[in-house]
């Protein structure tokens, strides 16, 4: 098969179209897919530079251990593909799936996994799921460029406790950031009637209203800072700006706010430079610190807020209510552009820009 991979960490140069063996299913529990499409997101072009390298080697190794597929063997971290998620079709399945050859499925890796940025990628089955067959998405390249950033989206509603228990209605929530998984957030927030102001670029207003926010702000206007404060308070603040979790103190005492979920953490940063146990522990203090300093700049009388960090978590039981969500298009992806694969490496230049203005997508159909 054809796939993009790196060999060393560094710059996209390193990145090449390479001549690959077809990976082998190692376990029952896992499913050959023939890409149809996958897209780029901005980890793919961290985790060529090495973001995340000491963390990832780690559970690497443990799978090589397991006996699962890691990364083309137990502990092999070179030749690296990239690409978290995925839409295709099964062309060989383990003994213990359900999902039979033949079947359209779409999903998303953890990082530690080989990635879909080949014709043919190894997938566990509980990462993966019938794609959607009906509404926009059905058959559609966009399909490729969903789950990581709804699934991310889908664990940090959780961390923040909006995900399960009662509905939205009456509950206000302050969104930062419109980019793959912000819509994704949104749409989900929208759906269960969460009152969701955006904060985002101001090209990008009409895009948040569509997706259902009762407003949104212009992060660019002079006075943004004062209409957040002055839209408040929020049961929770999602950040999928990349601001971190110190930016939950960062505002005046007009901020008022029960929960910060922020996406942007230096958990894996920390492990890179320290290695696991120290690095998670420097982690875990600096969770602390910022919690301690978003409570310190709390306005007085009202209940200390606390930060959270989310991160990407792949579960079956969201992968199929988010094929339901897609179906009835109550889910849609936003897309800027898509390649051809043997043109990726265009695509992956766009990414290393940043600020895409939709999903980069790799379209493995087309030449």
């Amino acid at each position: 098969m054809a796939a993009w991979r790196v060999h060393a960490y560094g710059a996209l140069a390193e990145l090449r179209l390479d001549e690959a063996r077809v990976p082998p299913l190692r376990a029952a529990d896992e499913l050959l897919v023939r890409v149809h499409s996958s897209s780029l997101n901005p980890l793919d072009v961290a985790m060529i530079g090495g973001y995340g390298r000491h963390a990832l080697n780690v559970l690497r190794a443990l799978e090589g251990a397991r006996g699962g597929s890691g990364a083309g063997g137990a502990g092999v971290e070179f030749p690296l593909v990239v690409g978290r998620d995925f839409a295709g079709e099964v062309v060989a399945a383990g003994a213990a799936t359900r999902l039979g050859r033949g079947a359209r499925v779409w999903g998303a890796l953890p990082p530690h996994w080989p990635g879909a940025h080949a014709q043919y990628v190894v997938v566990k089955e509980r990462w993966a799921g019938e794609a959607p067959s009906a509404g926009a998405m059905a058959g559609s390249p966009a399909a490729g460029g969903a789950l990581y950033a709804a699934l991310t989206a889908c664990s940090a509603l959780r961390v923040a406790g909006l995900a399960g228990g009662r509905g939205g209605r009456g509950r206000r929530v302050l969104l930062l950031g419109l980019g793959g998984v912000g819509h994704a957030a949104l749409q989900l927030l929208a759906r269960r009637g969460f009152d969701t102001l955006v904060g985002c670029a101001g090209e990008l207003a009409e895009r948040a209203r569509a997706a259902g926010a009762s407003a949104a702000l212009d992060r660019h206007a002079p006075d943004y800072a004062e209409q957040l404060a002055a839209s408040g308070p929020y049961e929770v603040i999602l950040d999928c700006a990349g601001l971190g979790g110190w930016e939950a103190s960062a505002r005046d005492r007009r901020w008022r706010f029960e929960r910060y979920v922020t996406l942007t953490t230096p958990l894996l940063r920390y492990m890179d430079e320290w290695g696991s146990v120290l690095g998670g522990a420097a982690a875990a203090a600096e969770l602390a610190r910022q919690s301690a300093a978003a409570a310190a700049a709390a306005p007085r009388g009202f209940p200390p807020p606390h930060v959270r960090w989310a991160y990407f978590y792949p579960r079956a039981e969201d992968i199929e209510l988010l094929r339901r969500l897609a179906s009835r298009d109550q889910l849609a992806v936003c897309v800027e552009r898509a390649w051809g694969w043997r043109e990726a490496g265009a695509a992956y230049a766009r990414a290393a820009q940043g600020h895409a203005r939709g999903k980069l997508l790799i379209d493995f159909a087309a030449s």
